[in-house]
């Protein structure tokens, strides 16, 4: 009885210790990731501190299996291929402007239209929840992390006033994305896109004449202050970014380390990064507001209409464009709006 006890204890130790190596050895032979994150701005900009935030989080969360590396200013590739950089690998992680591509994001395009979002940062949840339901569709090329915008944003010229639609025409402006060309274009101006690090060279040269940027833009990082005059005192619009990672690297992760993951693409995560841009975008839009020689020009409510009016060529050609991908552009924006309400982020 005695010597069958003592065999049933040994098997049990030895099935404990077995399981036990089993386990060690798979968290021994967890596969270390590095993800290479690319964005096309400079490392002072506000990005990088959500960035490394990010970064930490998920290292500490995957016991140091998942490790990032920041690649800022275009390192690795300019702006506008950021999306196929991180679809082929170059990049494993990557900061997208949709509107940079024109026309292969009109889904997205949504949170783009002016007078759309009033609250960026809140904003940053809703439309991570909003898109999730379409990113398999459109972006499937990529495992959507995070969507969030810029703050809000306006018409900032070098020489002439702008105050109503009419002014203007014939004006060339750098456009932020696809929506804010169509946008000038249905103005009377002349949309130019040129990236955001190449913009203050055209304004200084007179090659545009004004730019579609945050109203903290001015004293932010690339400082045009410098070069502009007048604001347009009108939250116009807000542009949209996509922080995507490569399949490969997400499919090759185990199944932990995708939970990491998991964990770290969330609404909640997508404001976090945001949260250091929109703080110090706040900052920016007060000290914009005392730059001597500057005028910020506001408008009235009949002014305000007018604006407003003159963005409805704009919905309409976005609502063309998805239609044409065979999705109902009117249940894309009940559905952005509901969630943007939620949050109280809906302009």
């Amino acid at each position: 009885m005695k010597y069958g006890l003592l065999l049933a204890a040994s098997a049990l130790a030895l099935v404990a210790t077995s399981a036990a190596m089993t386990i060690g050895s798979t968290a021994a032979q967890a596969k270390n990731v590095n993800i290479k994150l690319s964005y096309w701005v400079p490392p002072r900009h506000q990005l990088t501190p959500g960035y490394k935030e990010w970064a930490a989080s998920v290292k500490k969360a995957s016991g140091g299996t998942i490790t990032t590396t920041l690649f800022p200013s275009s390192q690795l590739g300019s702006g506008r291929d950021h999306y196929d950089m991180v679809k082929r690998g170059i990049a494993g992680m990557g900061l997208i402007n949709p509107g940079y591509t024109p026309g292969r994001f009109p889904i997205l395009g949504a949170s783009d239209l002016p007078f759309t979002v009033r609250d960026s940062l809140a904003g940053a949840r809703a439309l991570t929840r909003w898109y999730k339901k379409y990113a398999a569709k459109e972006m499937k090329d990529h495992y959507v992390c995070h969507i969030f915008t810029h703050d809000k944003a306006t018409i900032h010229t070098t020489k002439k006033q702008v105050r109503v639609p009419s002014d203007v025409k014939g004006m060339n402006i750098r456009s932020a994305n696809q929506t804010m060309s169509r946008f000038v274009t249905a103005l009377g101006g002349n949309p130019v896109q040129v990236p955001i690090m190449e913009a203050k060279d055209t304004l200084s040269k007179g090659i545009t004449d004004g730019i579609t940027v945050t109203h903290g833009g001015l004293t932010g990082t690339f400082k045009f202050k410098d070069v502009i005059k007048y604001s347009l005192d009108l939250p116009l619009y807000v542009s949209t970014f996509e922080h995507g990672l490569t399949k490969r690297v997400y499919n090759g992760m185990d199944t932990s380390q995708r939970r990491v993951i998991d964990n770290h693409c969330t609404p909640e995560w997508s404001a976090k990064v945001y949260r250091y841009w929109y703080e110090a975008d706040q900052k920016d839009q007060a000290t914009g507001r005392n730059i001597p020689g500057h005028t910020w020009t506001p408008v009235n409510a009949s002014q305000l209409a007018q604006w407003k009016a003159a963005a409805a060529p704009v919905v309409a050609q976005w609502k063309a464009s998805v239609k044409k991908v065979g999705v109902d552009p009117d249940m894309v924006l009940k559905e952005m709006n509901a969630e943007l309400k939620k949050e109280k982020a809906l302009f």
